[in-house]
């Protein structure tokens, strides 16, 4: 009988950790970006970098006054510019005597989970007002989303960004 009991706990334990921890669903997309919302408002870069995978990849075009450059990071040089960003927040905040109100919102345009359900494809869309008009940020991208260990994490992002001051 104890060999039955442990053979269901090791069957069951093996099914968790090869399939069922590593399947995702349009819930769990919903909830990956519903935390990604709260980290960013709460100026959490370090909760942002958790759910980074990491072999994490971004391929971003960003505009600003005209200007555009398209880069590559991985999850540490994402994680540096999260950091610094928030480091900018920080010292404006402290230029204009307190803290700068950070405003979202984001819609997911669509999911595509993949057909074994390892991996989803999702169109993002995203603001960010900095202090309301001090700083605009729009962008769309595409990121491609994985669960391991339960965990959903960011993959891949390629995406366009503007930023812009004056509403």
């Amino acid at each position: 009988m104890k060999k039955v009991l442990l053979l269901a706990i090791l069957a069951g334990a093996g099914w968790w950790y090869f399939i069922g921890s590593r399947t995702i669903s349009d819930a769990h997309v919903v909830r990956f970006y519903q935390d990604y919302e709260h980290a960013l408002l709460s100026r959490n870069p370090e909760a942002i970098c958790g759910m980074l995978a990491d072999d994490f990849q971004a391929i971003s075009t960003t505009s600003v006054g005209g200007r555009r450059e398209t880069s590559t990071q991985n999850k540490v040089q994402t994680c540096e510019a999260y950091n610094a960003l928030y480091q900018s927040f920080a010292l404006m905040g402290d230029k204009m005597g307190g803290m700068l109100q950070l405003d979202s919102k984001y819609s997911i345009e669509s999911v595509k989970i993949q057909p074994d359900s390892k991996s989803a494809i999702v169109d993002f869309k995203s603001s960010l007002d900095v202090a309301g008009t001090i700083m605009n940020i729009r962008s769309r991208s595409t990121d491609t989303l994985i669960r391991r260990n339960g965990k959903v994490l960011m993959q891949h992002s390629e995406g366009k960004a503007k930023i812009f001051s004056g509403g």
